[in-house]
């Protein structure tokens, strides 16, 4: 069967979502179908919404085996106002066309044609969604959305309203499949109407093979690092905790702690400016923050070796791939009551969980993991075990396939 995959952003940019339809594409091989990517030509996540980004000018790549196609991004002028008009009077306007959702006709001109595929998996934001149900009713393939809503901690939310205030929920209630990144999303979409048996809680994973011949200390003579590393492997915001994180290890610094924190990753562009000023709070131990930019894959393989705990507080991630990676290369982890974290962190067992924006508990737990080199080998040992046991990407892919086998082809229900 061939098999579209629809995702906002892929290879060679290295990402949770990007990864995870990669690997899914990689995955479809093995089970004997032919898989193609259709994404945008972003690179940064500003070129979906503006010039600022950078963009990937290559509009065709064959990688493994897999056809990526990517189409280009439009910027209008009076892109805002623009976008405001469609919001009201195009056809599942709301929720197609809030911020940061881009302008991309000519992937819209080409699932207007029938190009073969049995089934279509949308993914991530709602105007690759919208297209992924466009196509499937045109055509009669059938649909799976993986909407990954980041809707934060069960009992606080963040408002979903955007996300979900024009088509989304037809287009979930729709869908032959819809798979849920954590079990809190799953009840949100039980809720919406999905009968349990058209919900699959799935999830990411991760290939441990990767990791085992990891250089730690290359990382650490390249950015001069000596000591123990706490490491915010991300995409940096406030929603991801980045505030949170640089003032919590300036508390432990004016208690005395020596360590370096390495923020690695982008920083997004509603927190550059605010990542400075977080920078400067920590006044003379500003120098103890490495903030790398964007990791390519082998360079976080060795950032995750040389690190000693992984910290994740954020409330913006719908599942985690990091804490995974973290741990199947044995270290502990801090995360947060949010998204798929809870499912996976037994507080207390292979990390600690705290509230999103705690920074009390946060300091709390990191000073207790640096201060007991034991409980971090026995915290990374227990995670590792956990992720080998069911977490790989072949474990995880092959439920998915499993799934789609069961539910065949044909047209969705609307």
């Amino acid at each position: 069967m061939k098999i579209l995959h629809l995702i906002h952003r892929t290879w060679p940019y290295h990402g949770g979502a990007e990864r995870y339809v990669i690997e899914h594409a990689l995955a479809g091989k093995r089970w004997g179908h032919e898989s193609v990517i259709c994404s945008t030509d972003a690179w940064d996540m500003s070129w979906l919404v503006s010039r600022s980004g950078q963009h990937i000018q290559k509009r065709m790549d064959i990688w493994n085996g897999i056809e990526i196609r990517r189409f280009p991004v439009v910027h209008p002028p009076f892109q805002n106002l623009f976008r405001a008009v469609l919001r009201r009077i195009s056809p599942c306007g709301p929720d197609r066309y809030f911020y940061p959702n881009p302008f991309i006709p000519s992937l819209h001109r080409w699932l207007s044609k029938d190009r073969g595929f049995g089934f279509v998996h949308a993914n991530a934001m709602p105007f690759m969604l919208y297209e992924g149900w466009y196509h499937s009713r045109k055509t009669g393939a059938g649909l799976v959305v993986v909407p990954h809503p980041n809707i934060g901690e069960k009992y606080r939310r963040i408002s979903p309203i955007h996300y979900f205030e024009g088509c989304q929920r037809d287009i979930i209630r729709d869908s032959n499949l819809v798979v849920a990144q954590n079990s809190f999303e799953k009840e949100l979409y039980m809720d919406m109407g999905v009968p349990q048996e058209r919900v699959l809680l799935l999830g990411s994973g991760v290939n441990p093979a990767e990791f085992r011949n990891a250089d730690p200390e290359s990382v650490l003579k390249r950015f001069g690092i000596k000591g123990p590393v706490i490491l915010s492997l991300t995409a940096h915001c406030k929603e991801r905790g980045t505030e949170h994180i640089i003032e919590s290890c300036r508390h432990l610094w004016m208690k005395g702690c020596k360590f370096t924190l390495m923020l690695a990753g982008p920083v997004l562009p509603d927190a550059e400016e605010n990542l400075a000023v977080w920078s400067e709070s920590a006044g003379e131990f500003s120098d103890n923050i490495v903030i790398t930019g964007y990791i390519r894959n082998r360079d976080r393989i060795d950032l995750l070796a040389a690190a000693d705990i992984l910290l994740q507080p954020s409330r913006l991630d719908c599942f985690g791939i990091v804490l995974l990676e973290a741990w199947v290369s044995g270290k502990p982890v801090v995360g947060c009551w949010s998204g798929g974290m809870p499912d996976m962190i037994e507080d207390g067992q292979n990390g600690f969980l705290v509230s999103w924006g705690d920074v009390a508990t946060l300091t709390n737990r990191i000073d207790v993991l640096l201060k007991n080199p034991q409980l971090r080998g026995s915290m990374g040992e227990r995670g590792k075990k956990m992720v080998l046991a069911g977490r790989t990407w072949d474990a995880v892919t092959d439920r998915f396939y499993r799934r789609i086998a069961e539910c065949g082809t044909g047209k969705v229900t609307g």
